[in-house]
């Protein structure tokens, strides 16, 4: 078990280091386009498709690393108060629940991304970027969001394990 949940994490450590290295692209094409209309009054013409997909791969990307973190936003309102195993009952059922929409939201951008490599739909820029390829990239980073929630859902349960 413990392997599957260090599996999970590399996982979310390579992505979240896809969407630095995404980060890095997208701040030098900005960089490139400043340029080219600046000094030489020409354009990439595709920065505004290309800075979106990157937006929206290191989003996705992201997120599992995020959660993994700590990171994420939590609202501890209601459980901030609770007895820790209370807590921790809690956020196993929260964590459950999420794994489980995730995974059926994952269902429909894998449809989606379906759709488009069956039909070859591309971009309407310049570029004519294929649309299966941002959509593979959502679909990756929406996937190790739910393995991540999965991993939160067992997690407690392994570290009684190894302190038994």
């Amino acid at each position: 078990m413990r392997f599957l949940l260090r599996a999970i994490d590399a996982l979310s450590w390579f992505a979240l280091m896809c969407a630095g290295a995404i980060l890095i692209y997208a701040v030098s094409h900005i960089l490139l386009e400043t340029v080219m209309r600046t000094l030489f009054d020409t354009s990439t013409h595709v920065l505004d498709e290309f800075i979106g997909f990157a937006v929206l791969s290191v989003t996705f990307l992201s997120l599992s690393w995020t959660l993994r973190d700590g990171a994420m936003i939590q609202v501890n309102l209601l459980t901030l108060r609770l007895p820790h195993r209370v807590k921790q009952t809690v956020e196993c059922i929260v964590a459950a629940c999420a794994t489980g929409l995730g995974a059926y939201f994952c269902t429909f951008l894998w449809r989606n991304l379906a759709k488009n490599w069956k039909r070859g739909a591309v971009s309407e820029s310049v570029a004519e970027v294929p649309l299966w390829i941002p959509d593979a990239i959502v679909f990756a980073g929406a996937c190790l969001l739910v393995l991540q929630l999965s991993a939160l859902t067992i997690r407690p349960f392994t570290a009684k394990a190894q302190e038994s």
